[in-house]
């Protein structure tokens, strides 16, 4: 290791790491799969949370090569020893598009609703479990919502393509808390995403559902693979928060994430130069102690470049989404950086909690659809 590190440095989950944060999603597509010990089996409990993801798109797509009934028992018996929260394992509604022959909506919901009916049953009593919600548009949620509604397990974990979609989820979750249905939940995870402002607009549900559902400890968290996923196979990184300003308010493309990328390829930088953005790590490495490849034929980085870049990619994301969070809570009246999507998306959740307005709320909907890119409106799609 460089600079005379020791790995368990890198372990942001120990408070002894060179930062601490104590939050983590591991998927049981890796973990079951684990020989020998890892952050993730060694961590004191009293110190950290990781939320195990169940591995079920890992499976479809073929990077699980065992049958369902046998993973699904797997990957529960690893959550239950390694993790504080759980997913049973679920069919993405992705999986219609990725294998239209195998896989349609009817087939990912039942399969998805008897591997939550399994784990629900067979867990261990300590065992807190998510249920996954999917769809591809509106028409697709909404079934998918009143097929699993009944499953009353700890929390909702939010995929699909409408995950995104604050319009639509914030009128959900309040009817169906107002029906009895998630009035017990204490947990949400949204799966995938990673942009500042939608870390804003999860705080401000998060901050509305612990007042509406009276519960302090209530929780929502969201998961990103931009730092090991994106750093690691473009060498791309996070500078900074993205901020800019447009007449009284921050740009709309602002609160995003400022990137560098750096070359794939070896011999085209100074190994000997520090590093050139500050971080915890990056403050104690040259470019040489990421990126060792000497020839323009090999990789600049090698194995362990990869996860310093990973380390460093971390920190950086989680100093913009605090930034962008402080910048929202300041709540300045004139010349807020805070882009005026956000803003409004804000002040309309909480409104919504407040007074149920649905008229207002959907005065909001282009605001609170700004993160989702996707096409969700109710066609049908593939049935």
């Amino acid at each position: 290791m460089p600079a005379g590190l020791a790995p368990s440095q890198l372990d942001f989950l120990n408070p002894s790491g060179l930062f601490h944060y104590p939050w983590a999603l591991y998927t049981a597509a890796e973990g079951v799969n684990d020989k020998t010990p890892t952050m993730i089996s060694d961590r004191d409990r009293s110190h950290s949370f990781v939320l195990g993801d169940s591995g079920g798109f890992s499976l479809i797509s073929g990077a699980v090569k065992e049958a369902m009934s046998d993973f699904r028992e797997r990957s529960l018996r690893w959550i239950e020893k390694n993790c504080d929260v759980g997913l049973p394992v679920d069919i993405p509604t992705r999986a219609i598009d990725v294998q239209p022959n195998v896989w349609n909506f009817d087939r990912c919901l039942h399969t998805t609703l008897d591997n939550t009916d399994f784990s629900a049953s067979n867990a261990a009593t300590h065992v807190r479990l998510l249920a996954v919600y999917q769809g591809r548009n509106h028409k697709e949620a909404r079934r998918w919502i009143e097929g699993m509604k009944t499953r009353r397990l700890w929390g909702l974990a939010i995929g699909g393509h409408t995950r995104l979609d604050f319009w639509f989820w914030v009128s959900e979750i309040k009817k169906y808390i107002d029906a009895g249905y998630f009035d017990h939940i204490r947990h949400i995870h949204v799966l995938g995403t990673t942009e500042p402002g939608v870390a804003v607009m999860l705080t401000a549900l998060k901050r509305a559902l612990r007042g509406y559902l009276k519960c302090e400890d209530f929780e929502i968290t969201f998961d990103s693979s931009r730092a090991y996923r994106v750093a690691q196979a473009y060498g791309q990184v996070t500078t900074g928060l993205k901020l800019g300003i447009r007449g009284n308010s921050g740009a709309p493309d602002a609160f995003d994430f400022r990137s560098f990328k750096f070359p794939q390829f070896g011999a085209q930088v100074d190994r000997s130069s520090y590093f050139p953005f500050a971080s915890p790590i990056g403050n104690l490495c040259t470019v040489g102690d990421l990126m060792p490849g000497a020839s323009p034929a090999d990789p600049a980085f090698d194995e362990i470049g990869s996860n310093l870049l990973s380390h460093h990619e971390t920190y950086m994301e989680l100093a913009a989404i605090e930034q962008a969070n402080l910048l929202c809570d300041m709540d300045q009246k004139t010349g807020s950086l805070v882009p005026w999507h956000v803003q409004e998306g804000v002040r309309a959740i909480h409104d919504y909690f407040r007074s149920g307005d649905m008229i207002h709320l959907n005065g909001r909907k282009h605001y609170l659809q700004h993160y989702n890119n996707n096409d969700i409106d109710d066609r049908d799609l593939n049935h």
